[in-house]
């Protein structure tokens, strides 16, 4: 207990008052045209679908996958990638592959590049790579079809 008349909160610091920020550089100067149009790593893949001339592919194929993978272990990898929507692992060949639909082509190319030589599984030395589908993943209700 703080002594008699000595409130513990009595004593209020005074701070000086902080600097001003630092001015703003000038902007450089701008020849009247319009800005620069955005750098993309890269461009959009496109395909012919019979829904639409030139879908955009917003699908990643993946390899490298245990061959005791779950659909939900790759669902759980993937759901924190932005523009995520669905998934598909394929087991008709002698390894499984997957399949991730995104919302455009360039969250699909971040989730290429972001997974890319990823370790999937330590024990299995699972290594995953990445490369953009032919096609997009089809999600239809009640699962998910390749078009």
């Amino acid at each position: 207990m703080a002594g008699a008349g000595i409130h513990p909160y009595h004593h209020h610091q005074q701070w000086p008052p902080a600097a001003p920020p630092p001015p703003l550089p000038p902007a450089p100067p701008n020849a009247g045209g319009p800005p620069p149009p955005p750098v993309h790593l890269s461009s959009p893949v496109f395909v012919d679908n019979a829904n639409r001339l030139h879908d955009e592919v917003r699908t990643i194929f993946i390899t490298g996958l245990p061959d005791d993978v779950k659909e939900r272990e790759l669902q759980n990898l993937l759901r924190w990638l932005p523009g995520y929507e669905a998934s598909q692992v394929n087991f008709k060949g002698e390894k499984p592959m997957g399949f991730a639909l995104f919302s455009s082509g360039q969250c699909a190319i971040a989730a290429r590049e972001a997974l890319q030589e990823l370790i999937f599984d330590a024990d299995s030395k699972s290594v995953l790579h990445t490369e953009m589908a032919k096609k997009n993943l089809f999600v239809k209700r009640g699962g998910y079809f390749r078009t």
